[in-house]
């Protein structure tokens, strides 16, 4: 019998004899969550889940069969309004998924709901951990479906679609159903292009097949290109001309002409170019859409932060389960161990640890005494507590980081910039010429100048113009996305190539966020390995975040009356023996400056026995990654233990410690004015106003996520080294841009004047157009390489 568990994979305690029947075989569990979890997967007739999947599932939690009162706060419709969309008598949501790993996770997830009565539609989304379904209200509570997904080992929160992810999402289906409508229109326009031209075709048909065209061509113009031509629309109405103007010229004087060629049964007809037109600018800037979709996928889900629910106190003194954006400030709320505190108040219980992480980016509990201030989207660690509402909703400060985020404005791309000056400038001079081109042609040398201004138009419109970016920024980052960089500003990668200076976060950033023993001093007498090993044992028992420090408990022990001292520590009875572990609030002033930096003190039958110092490892080669990057490179934390001086002195940077959210803000502004361009790399929610303000934002996988929604770049491996490849990467695409800008502005000088003078017809001027958005493109794609 293996050691380890069927279900998580973690080891097995010598004390667990828990085991399942597997198709006639036993299996080892680890504990009740996962025993209950696995006969839960095989019940339903699932075991292929374990057979395909990737990795272990999580440990479940014990207890999960049991039904979760939070669950069916769920059913409330006051809560429901806050996330549940209604369309035919059915109900709608979207959900966030925790403990998915591969694809064998999202279908033991869809397997597993579709079996539920009432459910009509489950798809779950394995790259968003997120599900989307629809049920019948009158069959199936929603509480039901949240109790199907714990039961399998996974955890479902609500998610409520931004107004900005809304937008995205809204216009993605747009944009697809105008791609279709170009793409399959152009395939028939072109091969009856291709007759016509290839002299192929009998004379009877001619005029046949121009009409066809003139039907097929209409919906790719009249529809497909309205992003086109609004744009166009929008800017002349603004008194301005951007790189629409002359597209839009080119696609609906194309589409005239040729209109009055079929109508008037001469000159020649081409429907082909102005669908072209269309199919291929949409092509582009529908890959630059999805660049920016897949950023807004990653923005801050608040809903996870703070939670939908509260208990609050009502008149006759209970606590009951209502909306968290109902509560008002004066209102009494009852938070539980282990819950988010759903708004900003003040503390009403005598004392209480609370994980800050979110807001802090420091794993360390924070003490909070009666009178304290509690701020939404921290952790209750030890016991539950009241507390009284000052601020929720977005008037908490969670919402108002959020908010002064989104005033931070953001740089704009230089070389979007000039592409647009360019077109200003080149798009009035080439509209007057085709102008003077059809004047010249028709009242000066008698001929239909037309197709003349026509082939002016096509010939210099500016299509690899407007491809030579977004083609090359959509290759860079599929490029960065295979090595595990997620590009969601476009600027990051034209920019980073510039960057004179770069500040990191420690916690989570440099460091791993995983806490381990870097010392114990124990008094004479007391015996290290057998105290650490208690420790080990009452950590656990406290689901304290230090717990990670230490090993695994090695023995059995005989532990009774264990409790936790709010704000302090924990203590219990162990082998008749009263151990007490905490703060530094457990001793006096001469003991704390012996074991200054100490994080964990101990006491046995009530007398002193020693301290343990903890730290946060480094993140591996992160002196190494480091010492890639040549330019100046400091640390900007909050954090003020002599951790982060240890950390510093380790990969060789300045520091500055103790700074708030504000200050991190004003330190980066005096690098950039010491140093020029400036990044940042955090992974708190307090990192979040410095690096939206930073030229340059990166963020590490793990961050909270209000610092992943306006950051520029994610690390989703939270490797350093991705960086130093992040501005080799920028130094490819801008040589490849000014190659594309290069050829597009060389390729419409050339080609101009032979347009004017009549050498080059309209359907040459198509051949040249393409091929120059063609090379264009070839070029881009080099960037698919790293």
């Amino acid at each position: 019998m293996t050691d380890t568990c069927f279900h998580c994979g973690e080891t097995i305690p010598s004390d667990c004899h828990l085991t399942i029947q597997v198709a006639g075989n036993t299996k080892p569990v680890c504990c009740l969550g996962c025993q209950a979890v696995a006969q839960a997967i095989l019940n339903e007739g699932l075991s292929q889940y374990y057979k395909f999947r990737e990795q272990p599932a999580d440990k479940a939690e014990a207890g999960l069969m049991q039904i979760n009162a939070d669950y069916q706060a769920y059913d409330e419709a006051s809560v429901q309004a806050e996330f549940v969309r209604i369309e035919q008598n059915l109900k709608k949501a979207d959900l966030s998924l925790e403990g998915m790993h591969c694809a064998a996770c999202a279908w033991l997830i869809e397997k597993r709901l579709i079996h539920l009565t009432g459910l009509i539609k489950i798809t779950v989304n394995l790259t968003q951990s997120r599900a989307s379904i629809s049920w019948d209200p009158t069959q199936l509570k929603l509480s039901e479906i949240f109790q199907a997904i714990e039961e399998i080992g996974y955890q479902a929160s609500p998610f409520k679609l931004s107004e900005v992810e809304s937008y995205y999402s809204k216009r993605n289906k747009e944009f697809m159903r105008q791609l279709v409508v170009a793409g399959f229109f152009t395939m028939q326009v072109m091969m009856l292009a291709f007759a016509m031209y290839s002299d192929v075709l009998e004379a009877q048909y001619n005029e046949f097949f121009r009409w066809i065209s003139l039907l097929l061509a209409t919906p790719v113009v009249l529809y497909s290109s309205q992003p086109i031509i609004r744009s166009s629309l929008i800017s002349l109405k603004n008194k301005s001309l951007n790189m629409d103007v002359p597209v839009s010229i080119a696609i609906i004087g194309t589409y005239l002409a040729s209109c009055y060629a079929t109508f008037s049964q001469s000159g020649e007809v081409y429907f082909e170019s102005a669908a072209m037109f269309v199919f291929l600018l949409l092509t582009s800037r529908y890959l630059e859409h999805q660049v920016k979709s897949k950023a807004t996928s990653l923005s801050a889900n608040m809903l996870k932060l703070l939670p939908l629910i509260a208990n609050k106190k009502n008149e006759s003194g209970e606590f009951e389960a209502v909306a968290a954006s109902t509560l008002i400030p004066g209102d009494i709320i009852l938070v539980k161990q282990g819950q988010t505190i759903p708004a900003d108040g003040i503390l009403l219980s005598n004392s209480v640890s609370v994980e800050e992480s979110m807001l802090t980016g420091e794993s360390l509990p924070i003490s909070k005494n009666s009178g304290d201030v509690c701020l939404a989207g921290c952790i209750v660690v030890d016991h539950s507590i009241e507390i009284k509402v000052s601020s929720s909703g977005k008037s908490t400060t969670l919402a108002q980081i959020a908010y002064q985020q989104e005033q931070i404005s953001e740089n704009r791309s230089a070389f979007i910039n000039a592409a647009d000056k360019v077109a200003k400038q080149a798009t009035l001079g080439v509209l007057i010429l085709a102008g003077l081109t059809y004047c010249i042609w028709q009242f000066w040398l008698g001929e239909n100048g037309l197709w003349y201004a026509v082939a002016v138009l096509v010939a210099t419109c500016p299509c690899a113009l407007s491809l030579a970016l977004p083609t090359a920024l959509s290759a860079s980052s599929s490029a960065l996305k295979t090595k595990g960089i997620l590009i969601q500003n476009s600027r990051a990668i034209e920019q980073a190539c510039q960057l004179n200076a770069i500040a990191f976060d420690k916690t989570g950033t440099l460091t791993s966020g995983q806490f381990s023993v870097s010392n114990v001093l124990f008094e004479p007498g007391f015996e290290a390995n057998k105290i650490l090993d208690w420790l080990a044992h009452m950590e656990l028992r406290a689901n304290h975040p230090l717990a990670s420090a230490f090993e695994k408990p090695k023995s059995k022990l005989d532990i009774s009356d264990f409790s936790v001292i709010a704000g302090i520590g924990i203590s219990a009875r162990i082998h008749n023996h009263k151990v007490v572990a905490g703060s530094n609030k457990l001793i006096q002033q001469p003991l704390a400056e012996r074991f200054d930096g100490a994080q964990i003190y101990i006491y046995i039958d009530e007398q002193f026995a020693g301290a343990v110092w903890l730290t946060d490892t480094i993140r591996e080669c992160a002196k190494d990654s480091l010492s890639q990057l040549e330019l100046y490179k400091c640390i900007l934390s909050g954090d003020t233990s002599p951790q982060l001086s240890s950390v510093a002195e380790h990969l060789n940077l300045d520091y500055q410690a103790g700074l708030t959210p504000q200050q991190k803000v004003s330190a980066l502004t005096q690098l950039r004015k010491q140093y020029g361009s400036v990044a940042m790399v955090g992974d708190g929610v307090n990192d979040a106003l410095v690096l939206a303000e930073a030229d340059i934002s990166i963020a590490m996988n793990e961050a909270a996520t209000l610092s992943k929604q306006k950051s520029d770049v994610i690390l989703l491996g939270s490797q350093l080294d991705k960086i130093s490849l992040l501005i080799n990467q920028s130094n490819r695409l801008n040589h490849v841009i000014k190659q594309n800008f290069g050829w597009a502005i060389g390729y419409n000088l050339i080609v101009l004047p032979l347009a004017v003078v009549g050498i080059l017809t309209p359907w040459m001027a198509v051949i040249g157009m393409s091929a120059s958005s063609l090379i264009v493109v070839i070029n881009s794609m080099r960037l698919l390489k790293i």
